[in-house]
């Protein structure tokens, strides 16, 4: 139902008054404007939930040996006090072939042969030692697991970011396979959508891990290079296959179009990679809260393309 029937202002008569029922669509009880104001609800900015804490004091490398050193010398003298106090057993001595001679001076003279053959047991000992010290400490690989997990859930809750990238050309399985792959090891979620024109790649996850991430993107790879089939990855993954032979990427490029703090994540767990045909299709895999994404992306190769004429 039209307010303006030909669209045009000349429809409002000049003295709305006078003649009520020029109007029928604005005056009576079914229309939509009345004198009410709304008021919006006012919605905090995303960066409100995070919360930094406060550092201690940094120290520099050579600050940071001095401190160890002090604390170790400290640990040292401590322990020869008690020692000294008699409240712990002195250390037997590490006796080592090159200290031999100096150590046990009157029995190495009386049965060298013995003398050497017990230090080799010693030494063999202590290394047997070390080594079963080491291993005790190692994690498991579930463990190790559980505190990747636990420091991805830390830098989690100091905020969700979300990256977005233009590609020109996404069409190399070399390039799909090291975009994909390094997400999922950031712990990232994302999504890959792939067009004949521009392919758009969306990611969120931890500031730290999108730093990473970034430079991926930005240095890391070579966007001209359509690279080469890989032998095999020590994961079990399926390595890319074999690059067309056309294919051709010399004008190639990745632009990061948008980079900043996200109330939630947007993305489902994990990285899909999309091939869309049609715009219409990759609007409908992005979704009505990503789909402006493509549009920056459109509008920032027009914007470069008039810069540069």
């Amino acid at each position: 139902m039209a307010f303006l029937p030909s669209k045009s202002y000349a429809d409002v008569p000049s003295a709305p008054s006078a003649h009520p029922a020029a109007l029928p669509h604005i005056d009576d009880e079914a229309s939509p404007i009345d004198n009410l104001v709304q008021h919006p609800i006012e919605i905090p900015p995303p960066t409100d939930t995070i919360r930094v804490k406060p550092h201690g004091v940094i120290l520099t490398k050579k600050e940071q040996k001095k401190m160890r050193r002090q604390r170790r010398a400290a640990e040292q003298q401590d322990k020869r006090d008690r020692i000294k106090m008699g409240l712990l057993p002195p250390d037997p001595p590490k006796v080592k072939l090159s200290n031999l001679m100096r150590v046990l001076a009157n029995e190495a003279i009386a049965d060298p042969t013995k003398v050497e053959a017990r230090v080799r047991r010693e030494v063999a000992a202590r290394r047997e030692q070390h080594e079963r010290t080491n291993a005790e400490r190692m994690l498991t690989d579930e463990e190790r697991r559980e505190r990747r997990a636990y420091k991805t859930r830390v830098e989690e809750a100091k905020g969700i970011w979300c990256q977005v990238y233009r590609v020109h050309r996404l069409s190399s399985p070399s390039h799909r396979f090291k975009v994909r792959k390094n997400a999922l090891q950031h712990h990232l979620s994302g999504l890959i959508v792939t067009h004949p024109d521009q392919s758009l790649v969306v990611v969120e996850g931890s500031a730290k891990a999108l730093k990473a991430y970034k430079r991926l993107m930005l240095v890391r790879i070579d966007w001209t290079d359509p690279g080469r089939p890989r032998q095999g990855s020590p994961d079990g993954d399926t390595e890319p296959p074999e690059p067309p032979a056309d294919l051709d990427l010399s004008d190639n490029t990745c632009d990061l179009i948008f980079e900043g703090p996200v109330r939630d994540r947007q993305l489902a767990p994990g990285v899909r990679l999309e091939d869309c045909a049609t715009e219409f299709k990759v609007k409908e895999q992005l979704g009505t809260r990503l789909a402006g994404y493509w549009d920056v992306a459109k509008r920032s190769v027009a914007a470069a393309q008039d810069g540069g004429l």
